[in-house]
């Protein structure tokens, strides 16, 4: 019994933390648009979990936490993709200008050039293509750091802190995209429940198993911030508290 309970525990940590995001890719392609959802998400989970398991491979612990990584590589990549192919097109106002055969004339479509298609800034790329080169030049530099430094156990534990730290921040994109948009559209409940029971689950389960303390602590921090998103859920979705606040949506900005 204890080995079918263990058995159940490890599958559950597998797949349980990728579900929510399934319903986010389920939601973005019904909606046709990836407005609302922090692609920042994507990058913590992607550099966070590549880390791990350069630090599993230096300590060895629970496969497990092994498995999870690389199922949420896989799920996160999946998401990344279907956030790109709906990433709404950045309005803009019609432009004008002065011609001398008449007062005021509006720019033709053909005319205007500049959209907001080539950003340049970090992790706002428009093809996948630039994502992915990203994460193969991150993961080869880390790969490079491991031949150079595994035989140093400070350099292994230093890459679980650094892992376990940036997966901590997982929530902050979304909380901040929720404040700057004063509202949650867009945003899966069904990942807020995956991020909010799956963080408890995984407390429990880091101590059940006795996990790194890195691991434990990331749920801590995770389910502190997971309360912060539960209370934005309340408040933004409820019209009497938002009127009583003050509180109007802004679309203004993209995430």
């Amino acid at each position: 019994m204890s080995d079918i309970l263990n058995t159940l525990l490890s599958i559950a940590m597998i797949f349980a933390p990728t579900l929510g995001y399934f319903d986010q890719i389920r939601m973005i392609v019904k909606k046709k648009t990836s407005l609302g959802f922090n692609s920042v998400t994507c990058a913590i989970l992607l550099f966070s979990n590549i880390l791990r398991i350069f630090f599993w491979l230096g300590k060895r612990f629970d496969m497990t936490l092994l498995f999870q990584s690389i199922a949420m590589i896989t799920a996160m990549l999946l998401l990344l993709y279907t956030v790109i192919r709906y990433k709404p097109i950045a309005s803009f106002n019609p432009l004008t200008r002065v011609d001398s055969s008449s007062s005021i004339s509006f720019i033709e479509d053909e005319d205007i050039i500049e959209v907001d298609h080539q950003k340049s800034s970090f992790w706002a790329w428009d093809h996948f293509l630039d994502y992915f080169n990203c994460l193969l030049a991150y993961t080869t530099l880390i790969a490079l750091l491991y031949l150079i430094f595994h035989q140093y156990s400070a350099f292994i534990e230093a890459l679980g802190f650094l892992s376990l730290g940036i997966e901590s921040t997982l929530p902050v994109p979304q909380i901040l995209t929720n404040l700057k948009h004063k509202n949650v559209d867009g945003f899966s409940w069904v990942i807020l429940a995956s991020w909010f029971l799956g963080d408890g689950f995984k407390a429990f389960y880091f101590l059940y198993t006795q996990s790194p303390i890195q691991f434990v602590v990331c749920a801590i921090l995770q389910l502190s911030f997971d309360t912060i998103i539960v209370g934005q859920f309340l408040i933004y979705s409820s019209p009497i508290l938002k009127k009583w606040l003050g509180i109007q949506d802004n679309y203004e900005s993209i995430a």
